[in-house]
């Protein structure tokens, strides 16, 4: 299901979240489950060099255990916490920080257990609109394959 709210609508929620005397770490998640509802939610720009690796041993499809993981570039729970303790953001400055600090890349598990320690990352252009958000997981169908493919010989 696409989701028709607007950032009006997003920043209308979150400033109630915010509002909330829910101890943090419930409103961190209350967040997660709001971003959850935005279709571009975790965007994925980039890719390691690692994780392009594991798909290549699975035929660049998507195996569940693989090891893949959509990594943040900056810890949710800095961001979170940014936006629940800092000084309050009107909402076009408050949903530009959102989706510039919701960005990801494909990693491996041990990657991004490791805060940030990638291998060589490649881009993804978000305007492909590949590996779209589908609950935690994501979309992983032929545009993603075929991507996935081409990226690989470029990199040898």
């Amino acid at each position: 299901m696409i989701s028709t709210m607007t950032k009006e609508d997003f920043y209308h929620d979150f400033l109630l979240i915010r509002q909330m005397r829910a101890p943090t770490r419930k409103r961190y998640r209350m967040l997660g489950e709001l971003f959850a509802v935005n279709p571009n939610a975790w965007q994925v720009v980039g890719i390691t060099e690692d994780a392009l690796a594991v798909f290549a041993k699975h035929d660049f499809k998507r195996v569940s255990r693989m090891g893949i993981n959509r990594s943040h570039l900056v810890d949710r729970v800095k961001t979170y916490t940014t936006m629940l303790e800092g000084p309050l953001m009107e909402c076009d400055e408050w949903w530009n920080f959102y989706v510039e600090n919701d960005k990801t890349i494909l990693a491996t598990s041990t990657e991004n257990m490791s805060k940030g320690e990638w291998s060589k990352v490649y881009a993804v252009d978000p305007k492909l609109g590949l590996f779209k958000s589908q609950g935690f997981a994501w979309q992983h169908k032929d545009l993603e394959i075929n991507f996935l493919k081409e990226t690989r010989v470029d990199t040898q």
